[in-house]
């Protein structure tokens, strides 16, 4: 039916991996030729890719940022467009511990004006996108499409019998560290409380706390799903600002997806996934994430129960299938 065309930032990263090449299957399945490029630092082979985007009906840019010129070549080769995206790109500085100059902004604002639709990873980042296009909430060019999880891949854990002590899990990358440990006072005081307890951190980078059992494991795809299962509770916290807004909640999604209880910030799309005492606890401060950890550790059929919850919230609202369809959906109303 149509060539469609992906832009990635890169065949390793995880938005890549979720949002666009667990998806070409399917699309491939409902007719259309898709292509996927990784885009090249060099100006050179930048200029080789550019010239081939007239051979496509849709060029989809999967979370880039071009600069104004490149971006003006880009859409005067190919004016259909599309735009995809599951963090605060344009708050890219604050990431980056740097000033927040509205470099990234301008690009971003550019970005969505020059494309046919736009697919955001949440309301937060959508709400931004419409603001750079100046459109309503109604207008049908902005999708909210979180990330998803395959539920076919992840199933949930088994609940009875018993094992020594209890895990509290985080998994994430070296560059959200950060996240974890502003929350250290009341996982040590949780973990000294829960003595044969453990904290497992599954990551590709080194973390340090002092006084309180830690694992460290290193992430690999091979062993996700049955790191994901062997936790008790699984934690998703996040300092406040622009940056962490926009994020998808994927990780938190995960657990979920697990049958874990799940612990989360109340930052970004992360409440809107969980229903605070249904399907999850949200956490705001160090007091509620000491009580609520405590809460978990203390009483095994809350965790079954907010587990459970927690993966029918997961199959029924962000699961791979569901993603397909709309994405596909999404495009095909484009074209």
């Amino acid at each position: 039916m149509a060539k469609i065309l992906f832009l990635i930032i890169g065949f390793h990263k995880p938005s890549s991996r979720k949002r666009v090449l667990d998806s070409r299957a399917y699309l491939g399945s409902r007719g259309h030729e898709v292509t996927v490029r990784e885009v090249p630092k060099g100006g050179m082979a930048r200029a080789a890719l550019f010239a081939g985007l007239r051979r496509h009906d849709l060029v989809v840019i999967q979370k880039k940022l071009f600069g104004r010129v490149e971006l003006g070549i880009i859409s005067m080769l190919n004016s259909r467009l599309v735009y995809d995206f599951d963090d605060a790109v344009m708050f890219h500085e604050i990431e980056r511990n740097e000033p927040l100059r509205g470099k990234y902004f301008t690009r971003f604002t550019a970005m969505c004006g020059r494309c046919r639709g736009v697919i955001a990873g949440n309301g937060t980042l959508a709400e931004l996108a419409r603001l750079a296009r100046g459109v309503g909430e109604s207008d049908p060019s902005v999708l909210v499409l979180p990330t998803p999880v395959d539920t076919g891949a992840i199933v949930p854990r088994a609940y009875g019998g018993s094992r020594p002590g209890l895990r509290i899990g985080w998994m994430g990358t070296r560059g959200n560290l950060g996240h974890l440990m502003s929350i250290a006072a009341p996982l040590g005081r949780v973990m000294s409380a829960f003595p044969g307890s453990e904290l497992v951190v599954v990551t590709d980078g080194a973390p340090r706390f002092d006084g309180m059992p830690v694992r460290v494991k290193p992430w690999s795809a091979v062993d996700e799903t049955d790191d994901l299962r062997s936790f008790d509770v699984g934690i998703m916290p996040l300092r406040d600002n622009l940056w962490t807004r926009g994020k998808g909640g994927f990780k938190l999604l995960q657990y979920m997806a697990a049958g874990v209880a799940a612990v989360a910030s109340p930052v970004g799309i992360n409440g809107e996934i969980i229903e605070h005492g249904e399907n999850g606890f949200l956490a705001g401060s160090e007091i509620e994430w000491e009580e609520w950890l405590r809460r978990l550790l203390e009483d095994p059929e809350l965790r079954r129960r907010l587990g459970m919850n927690g993966r029918a919230t997961v199959e029924s609202r962000f699961a791979l299938t569901t993603y397909h369809r709309r994405l596909a959906e999404f495009l095909e109303g484009l074209l």
